[in-house]
């Protein structure tokens, strides 16, 4: 998959979600989770900015219950939720307890972006990478060896896509 822009009247876009939306170019912006199409005008930065809201606001959505779920299994607390671009990390965790998470986990599948919501809830506990962390996050995802190998794949696939969409 390489970046993509609208060039014409109806255009494929990255994945949201995990799946295929379609980009229509349109005066106004509509983004419709069912139907899978979002449409919007590419010039125009405020359509942009808009969709950035949109798709944080859905990627929050995703990321709120699974990280209460999570922190209630583990009992741990997190501080505040930051959602933002970052260049070299899907998430991390902060030594007073925020929880930051790249804007480019809306492309990920939820399961995805769950195992994610774990890992970083798991560092409230565990610090670091070592046997006690990775026992943490087996307990819920014992297929972590398997969830990581995934991530590695669609970093390299994600990295290739904008983020101010498209």
């Amino acid at each position: 998959m390489r970046e993509q822009s609208v060039t014409s009247r109806n255009s494929r876009g990255p994945l949201i979600l995990g799946e295929r939306f379609e980009f229509r170019e349109n005066g106004s912006l509509m983004v419709d989770f069912d139907e899978k199409v979002i449409e919007f005008d590419p010039s125009s930065p405020n359509h942009l900015n808009r969709l950035e809201r949109i798709l944080k606001r859905r990627l929050l959505d995703e990321l709120e219950p699974a990280l209460a779920h999570y922190s209630g299994k583990l009992g741990v607390r997190f501080n505040r939720i930051t959602i933002r671009r970052q260049r070299t990390r899907w998430g991390s965790c902060s030594s007073d307890g925020n929880l930051n998470f790249n804007l480019r986990l809306v492309y990920l599948p939820p399961d995805l972006i769950r195992y994610i919501a774990c890992h970083e809830v798991a560092h409230l506990k565990e610090r670091n990478h070592r046997k006690a962390f990775w026992k943490l996050v087996g307990s819920e995802f014992g297929n972590y060896k398997e969830m990581e190998k995934h991530l590695s794949e669609y970093w390299s696939l994600v990295q290739r896509l904008p983020f101010s969409m498209p």
